[in-house]
């Protein structure tokens, strides 16, 4: 995946602290979904990010802010 995308993907989780994967998807229309998910594991297995099982869904957040339950 790109830089850009990335870039976009961070920029998102900066300004809006946490968001559900579905959320994300709808913030990112230019990618399909098998890129956005191909974006997640990256950046997860880099520990940029934090990916948390929420219900039936999943949220994001950028990896230094602390996990609220």
């Amino acid at each position: 995946m790109t830089q850009q995308a990335s870039a976009k993907l961070l920029a998102i989780l900066q300004k809006r602290r946490q968001i559900g994967l579905e959320e994300l998807l709808l913030s990112l229309p230019e990618f399909t979904w098998n890129q956005v998910f191909c974006l997640v594991d990256e950046l997860s297995r880099r520990r940029l990010i934090c990916l948390q099982r929420r219900g039936f869904d999943y949220e994001l957040r950028a990896a230094s802010l602390p996990v609220s339950n």
